[in-house]
């Protein structure tokens, strides 16, 4: 059984994790606390673990910079949240905007073409575009506090992804919103108007709260929405199929995470 240390400060999720046991008995989650991820990572090898999944976004930096070798999506978005151990040093990845694609292909969502929204700034909401770009959307939108932030969020996408920047307060901002097919949420700091909601949109609110009044509203109008624990099962189990070199389902840590 593979040892696999988990860099968090929620002690929900602490605790989930470690009363955690997978059904083949492949790994073994051992949480502890991010405040040295530097030494954290350094040690890994050391005590024979295969890998860490560095789940605090403040820790995702040091992570990178401490990697031998990083992943091209590690080095774009600037942060890596999963860790590998090899003979020649630990490997950092970013899977989190693959986690964000997983949990929208479960529910069978089709990305071709698609209208999405991001409302937010910061290394995952990078991670995320980046991902939704390679699942062929037509066109993304960044709203941010302000279209300077906005600009410095969004990456270099494809060349077939539309993309544009903007204020939330832009008279612009609610026109992307009402066509939207996906709207992602990374911070709890902007709304999205209710004539925006309906069951054509898909939602994915990375907000701490479970159901948030976001969620709650877009369910009643009929979307298909996901939270922060559906994307973290995703991308514990995707992090867990790097470090172990074979698939994970996230069944089971949907369960659990949804129990805690």
């Amino acid at each position: 059984m593979h040892l696999v240390a988990v860099l968090t400060s929620d002690p929900t999720l602490s605790h989930s994790l470690t009363s955690f046991r997978d059904p083949g008995s492949r790994f073994l989650l051992h949480p502890v606390p991010p405040a040295e991820p530097a030494g954290i990572i350094d040690s890994l090898r050391q005590l024979d673990f295969a890998g860490a999944l560095v789940l605090d976004e403040a820790a995702q930096a040091e992570a990178l910079r401490v990697a031998a070798r990083r992943s091209l999506d590690a080095q774009e978005v600037g942060a890596a949240d999963t860790i590998t151990v090899t003979p020649s040093g630990p490997i950092g990845e970013y899977n989190l905007g693959r986690a964000v694609g997983s949990c929208l292909r479960s529910a069978n969502w089709d990305g071709h073409n698609a209208s999405v929204v991001l409302l937010g700034a910061g290394n995952a909401l990078r991670g995320i575009a980046r991902e939704l770009s390679s699942l062929g959307v037509g066109s993304l939108t960044v709203l941010a506090a302000s279209r300077p932030v906005a600009e410095q969020a969004l990456p270099t996408l494809a060349a077939t992804t539309q993309t544009a920047a903007r204020a939330a307060g832009d008279p612009l901002a609610e026109t992307f919103l009402r066509n939207a097919d996906l709207v992602v949420r990374v911070g709890a700091d902007l709304e999205v108007p209710e004539e925006a909601l309906g069951p054509h949109l898909a939602l994915v609110d990375l907000v701490p709260e479970e159901v948030s009044e976001l969620r709650r509203a877009a369910i009643n109008y009929g979307a298909s929405t996901f939270n922060l624990k559906d994307v973290q099962a995703h991308l514990i189990a995707l992090g867990l199929s790097h470090i172990l070199g074979g698939p994970i389902p996230p069944e089971a840590l949907l369960s659990q995470l949804h129990q805690a």
